[in-house]
């Protein structure tokens, strides 16, 4: 295996001079520790998430070995036990692939994400009797709110209110000063900054994109535009360099995502998305990469969604272009994707579709994204086109129905959203289960009891192995079931294992399988074993 390595490193600099890769570890074995913050650890005992070995550091010990040799550690991964790096020589990776600790090393290749945008008037900052007034005063903003059932949910006194939510974005020009962002400053809700790109607490650069994807969570402009969670606290995060459009987003996006997991954060809301490489179609992303278990991106969201963060993602705008799909991490089996429509709900043309190559739904629901009322940098508001704006408007309001039942999961959040989307029954490949009701969502979260019971398992599809989480409080069995039918692995679960490990399918033929569980009321689960 180390020599095929070795021949790919060698053929890979044959082609070109890649200076920048992953570095994969084989293992933890050196005492490393646990770094969650004490929001984090009590978020994970509430929820009933366990800790394992993707919480513990990297050894340091690895590190320090690295860092004998011309290398540049860019981030690390206590995720996949790696750390992506820049190189210069390619003598160095020659050496350090024969260490007996590191398992591959991989590169990462130049890519280009889509994202679209395309004006309006007004001013002020958030007063106590608009909270407590019978409705907001959300003027041009009505529709987009009001379509998601956001209105009545707010009515029932829902803003966002003790929900952290990080915003991923290539930049948020102009947040520290902007009128309808006032009422953040005044009330202590922005509790975080950190520019991944170039490694500092000043996100107030690069782009204006996520300045609009905020406002249409956290904005408050009276008679002009009200956010879905004008209350939510959040964390904003640059993961994306707007100047240089290359894999190395994803590295960036995956070092916040595992951040924000130590820091306890909620919800993740990401209007960035990667697919095709248009000056390298050799090491491009395909369609057949949107399987939800092949790029680093997608698998660092199923891992933040594993650790109890709600993931939602814009679907992408390739609708109406030649890529035509969504694209990563859109195309994870836990993530939230988002797509588009206008104000009377029907699908924008750019909304990218699904489904995933394996045949997943997506995207999972959608919201308007034609003519969303956004912040604009002259103080006023515009109005913007894209999922990139769709995709906030569901992570609000999902932080608003949050804050009405905090003892619901993210996996059973994300369950409501879809079942309250008015084709839950009849799903398709434009607008997924459709456009989501969250009032209605509401309504339906009063209705589970503390007995109610949910599992989930992820990642989906899995390679090595794959978690069952749940929340019963009994014990019960489950069967996994080849294709034909036939019983291949059983095995005891019980209530005080909330989170099981299972590793005994990898030397089965991939495929599909079905998954049983015994002693509750849910229908089988399909899994899907891939290929190594």
């Amino acid at each position: 295996m180390r020599s095929l390595v070795l021949f790919f490193l060698i053929l890979s600099f044959s082609k070109a001079q890649i200076t920048d890769w992953w570095i994969y570890f084989d293992n933890k074995d050196c005492n490393p520790q646990i770094s969650l913050s004490q929001n984090s650890i009590q978020k994970r005992l509430s929820k009933k998430i366990k800790f394992d070995i993707h919480d513990l550091s990297i050894c340091q010990n690895y590190l320090d070995t690295l860092k004998q040799h011309n290398i540049k550690i860019r981030h690390q991964s206590r995720w996949l036990n790696a750390v992506s790096v820049s190189v210069n020589n390619k003598d160095d990776l020659l050496e350090i692939i024969n260490y007996s600790f590191v398992k591959k090393i991989m590169p990462l290749n130049k890519f280009i994400n889509q994202k679209k945008l395309t004006k309006y008037d007004c001013d002020v900052t958030l007063d106590a009797s608009f909270r407590q007034s019978e409705s907001l005063p959300y003027g041009t903003s009505y529709n987009q709110i009001n379509m998601l059932g956001g209105i009545e949910l707010h009515n029932s006194g829902y803003l966002g209110n003790n929900i952290v939510i990080a915003v991923f974005d290539a930049g948020f020009n102009g947040v520290e000063e902007l009128p309808l962002f006032h009422h953040l400053w005044e009330n202590e809700k922005i509790l975080e900054t950190f520019d991944f790109v170039d490694n500092d607490d000043n996100v107030f650069n690069g782009s204006s994109h996520g300045t609009m994807v905020l406002s249409a969570m956290a904005g408050f402009m009276p008679d002009s535009l009200i956010g879905s969670a004008p209350e939510a606290s959040y964390m904003l995060f640059r993961t994306e360099d707007s100047k240089s459009e290359t894999l190395i987003e994803e590295d960036y996006w995956a070092a916040a995502a595992e951040y924000a997991d130590s820091v306890g954060v909620d919800i993740i809301n990401s209007s960035l998305g990667y697919t095709i490489l248009y000056d390298d179609m050799i090491n491009s992303h395909s369609y057949l990469d949107m399987d939800g278990n092949t790029t680093i991106i997608t698998n660092a969201a199923d891992f933040a969604a594993s650790k109890g963060i709600l993931v939602v993602n814009s679907a992408g705008n390739s609708g109406n272009s030649d890529w035509y799909y969504i694209g990563a991490p859109a195309d994870g089996d836990s993530v939230l994707a988002v797509g588009a429509v206008n104000s009377s709900g029907d699908v924008a043309s750019f909304s990218s579709r699904g489904p995933t190559v394996d045949g997943r739904i997506k995207p999972n629901v959608c919201a308007q994204g034609v003519y969303t009322v956004v912040a604009d940098l002259d103080s006023t508001i515009r109005v913007a086109n894209g999922t990139s704006f769709s995709a906030p408007l569901i992570a609000g309001l999902a932080a608003c129905l949050w804050e009405s039942k905090p003892t619901l999961n993210n996996m059973q959040l994300l369950n409501l959203i879809e079942e309250s989307s008015h084709l839950f029954d009849s799903p398709n490949d434009s607008i997924g289960y459709g456009i989501p009701n969250f009032y209605n969502a509401y309504l339906n979260s009063l209705e589970i009891s503390s007995n109610y019971n949910f599992l989930s398992i992820y990642p989906n599809p899995f390679v090595d192995n794959f978690y069952i989480s749940h929340d019963f409080n009994y014990d019960f069995e489950i069967e996994i079931l080849n294709s034909l039918g036939q019983l291949i692995f059983q095995k005891k679960i019980y209530q005080n294992q909330s989170l099981v490990i299972i590793d005994e399918l990898e030397k089965h033929k991939p495929g599909f399988y079905f998954v049983k569980h015994h002693n509750s009321n849910y229908s089988n689960l399909i899994l899907k074993l891939s290929e190594k």
